[in-house]
């Protein structure tokens, strides 16, 4: 099966990227986000760095009490935000003041860091506005990875286009360029992946049986 049939490849953008998608805020969590939401204490200061259209930052406001701000480049689901009562802001990832004047208590990257060139520039200024840095990845070591790979086909991760993912880690190679960036890894919890009827394998086996997984770190 081609792929690549069907998709647009020449001149795609994030403007295109969102057009594609449904912009309504989302009302229910994915299986992440309520690990990210479970981490999270009542009445912290919560910065969703790359929110799409996430309900979690919602639900953060309404059942936890907390202070959330929420950044992104698509403009269009950020006024949805306002008229919730959250502080919406258009701003590039790379753009974060570590110069003081913001300062967080928890900042959330969920399905970030793989769409950025440079995700070691951006975690090492995000550390420096706040106390925990919470990130998910999709785990390139899963079991579907590699049967791609088995069978000659680079793992698909992407949804409109290829360009979508720049980096790729195992949850052990994540683990590993935590630990060379000076991050200390507080919690980690698979969130999805291979399970057999009752039996969640990706809770025990994360770096074979684990899709998405979560990351709860401080800077040591």
């Amino acid at each position: 099966m081609n792929i690549f049939k069907g998709k647009r490849l020449e001149n795609f953008d994030y403007e295109y990227y969102w057009n594609s998608k449904n912009q309504k805020i989302k009302d229910n969590l994915f299986e992440r986000e309520k690990i990210i939401f479970n981490w999270i204490k009542d009445e912290s200061k919560v910065l969703d760095a790359a929110v799409g259209n996430s309900f979690l930052p919602v639900c953060l406001k309404e059942k936890k009490k907390c202070e959330v701000y929420v950044r992104d480049v698509a403009r269009g689901v950020l006024d949805q935000y306002r008229s919730l009562g959250i502080q919406a802001e258009v701003r590039n990832i790379y753009d974060a003041n570590d110069d003081g004047t913001d300062n967080y208590d928890y900042i959330v990257m969920s399905e970030v860091l793989e769409h950025l060139a440079m995700p070691e520039d951006v975690i090492k200024k995000m550390s420096k506005i706040s106390k925990f840095l919470v990130i998910t990845i999709p785990n390139s070591a899963f079991y579907r990875f590699r049967l791609q790979l088995l069978f000659g086909r680079f793992l698909k991760q992407w949804v409109l286009h290829p360009s979508e993912h720049l980096r790729f880690w195992s949850h052990s190679d994540f683990i590993d360029w935590l630990e060379v960036l000076d991050f200390e890894v507080e919690k980690c919890e698979a969130s999805n992946g291979l399970d057999i009827g009752p039996l969640k394998l990706f809770k025990y086996f994360p770096n074979l049986c684990g899709h998405q997984i979560c990351y709860l770190v401080k800077k040591r």
